[in-house]
């Protein structure tokens, strides 16, 4: 079947060169020799300042071990005289991709690359505005998208195969669709989206065996996933200024097989690729999430019976980011941020108390409501009320 390519992929280098290129010459003498070197997201410093540890690798004064490949994410891309949109070497074994596209590295992998940030206000404009000139333009838009599938699907070897690597500097939206439901969602805690749904359409339209992509600076490797000619394992890094630690891994090692050679060993022996993996998260429905079974209602709820520190109407913060509703004593999860999650209840994360003024008097959003004497009622259900009466009151009631 062929040789197996060592690569290293990286998240965010961020202009932190020496570190790059010290770790990689480290890793190098110790488990290589690699081949490539391929850093997704943002190269240079966010900023496009303090960008200096590179001028002695572009003057030749320190050489870069191994052939580095790069591709740039939002930041100021134009550090040095400009960075061509087309790609080109900055010095020996350093070189830029271009902006979108499809390339053959000299090792025999073929790499699918897209450089810059979603920006929905310019992504749907034209490519005659952005063409030409020295400056590279830090958004990508819907035609570099469809370049870099057209050429990912075009050719008699990309139609057997697709590609090695898909590069990006972004996630795309709904990577996590198909995640389990213990596991922590890993970017719930963002105040701002940075998902991309220009990259989920690449994703989805893309054959490739390994899909890396950088910028939110935590690392996640999902299960291999199918798409149309075999299967895809996605690597979010973090940042090479990040630190190390398994949230924030900024760098892998890689042995891959050429797909071209994988492709043509299977069509040989008839074994159809992918057959294991999961479905694609990017065009896949989220999994059913399983709903607990509700306490039927029967009356008000003994202060006595009910843990105290929420029992008295607060909401209780818990370990990792769960919260403690203070209206029904359920235990939502970090990423459910706005409201509890018990379908009869919904009370609000803020503003409780005047929530709870407001549903004296009417159902609330999640169609339930809190009598005068502290029930949880649905909608289209009352309170149950229980009397004492006698046999024979109970059989002239039943008679009526």
């Amino acid at each position: 079947m062929g040789d197996k390519v060592k690569i290293l992929a990286f998240g965010d280098v961020n202009g932190n060169f020496d570190k790059l290129f010290n770790t990689v010459e480290r890793l190098n003498e110790r488990a290589g020799p690699f081949s490539a070197v391929l850093c997704s997201g943002r190269f240079f410093h966010p900023d496009g300042s303090a960008n200096d540890e590179l001028l002695p690798y572009l003057q030749g004064r320190l050489k870069v071990a191994v052939p580095t490949y790069f591709i740039v994410g939002g930041e100021d891309a134009n550090p040095v005289d400009g960075l061509p949109a087309d790609g080109g070497d900055l010095c020996k074994n350093l070189t830029f991709l271009g902006r979108a596209g499809c390339r053959r590295l000299p090792n025999g992998l073929k790499v699918a690359y897209l450089s810059g940030a979603y920006d929905s206000r310019r992504f749907d404009e034209s490519g005659v505005f952005h063409r030409g000139g020295s400056s590279f333009k830090p958004f990508y838009l819907r035609e570099d998208v469809q370049r870099v599938v057209d050429a990912a699907r075009t050719g008699e070897e990309e139609e057997l195969a697709g590609v090695d690597v898909l590069m990006t500097a972004e996630w795309g939206e709904k990577f996590d669709t198909l995640l389990p439901e213990d596991q922590p969602a890993p970017l719930a805690d963002r105040a701002v989206n940075t998902l991309s749904p220009a990259v989920t359409t690449l994703a989805s339209s893309v054959p490739a065996r390994y899909h890396l992509a950088g910028t939110e600076g935590v690392h996640l490797q999902l299960p291999p996933y199918r798409n149309a000619l075999h299967a895809t394992r996605f690597y979010g890094l973090g940042a090479v200024d990040g630190g190390g630690g398994a949230g924030r891994r900024f760098v892998v090692a890689l042995a891959v097989t050429p797909t071209i050679q994988l492709a043509l060993a299977a069509a040989r022996d008839g074994v159809k690729e992918g057959a294991d993996a999961t479905p694609c998260p990017y065009t896949s429905n989220p999994r059913p999430k399983p709903s607990a079974p509700t306490p039927e209602v029967v009356g008000p709820v003994a202060r006595d019976d009910v843990d105290d520190e929420w029992a008295r109407g607060d909401h209780k913060d818990l370990e990792g980011g769960e919260w403690r509703c203070g209206e029904c004593g359920n235990v939502n999860r970090a990423h459910q941020r706005d409201r509890c999650n018990m379908k009869r209840c919904g009370a609000p994360r803020e503003g409780l108390e005047l929530w709870r003024l407001e549903s004296m008097h009417g159902f609330n959003a999640r169609g339930a409501k809190r009598t005068a004497d502290g029930d949880i009622m649905s909608e289209f259900q009352a309170p149950k009320t229980y009397t004492m009466m006698t046999r024979e009151e109970a059989e002239a009631e039943a008679a009526r």
